[in-house]
């Protein structure tokens, strides 16, 4: 749990739902500010509050490199 900015900081927090993988954040975007916030995910109908099942295939996909 992350509980003050410095902690965002400390731990690259990237928002609230944040999912990591082998402790990674697919889904960080580079050169953001680590915000002690609720999270928006892109996807192809708007903003939603936690990526599609698509995207999450597909992050898991790339950090294993399996193929689609």
């Amino acid at each position: 749990m992350v509980g003050d900015q410095a902690e965002a900081e400390r731990f690259g927090f990237t928002g609230s739902p944040t999912i990591l993988i082998d402790g990674r954040d697919p889904f960080a975007e580079p050169g953001t500010a680590p915000p002690l916030a609720c999270r928006i995910y892109p996807s192809c109908t708007g903003p939603a509050g936690a990526p599609g099942l698509d995207q999450l295939r597909r992050a898991l996909q790339e950090a294993t490199g399996a193929a689609g």
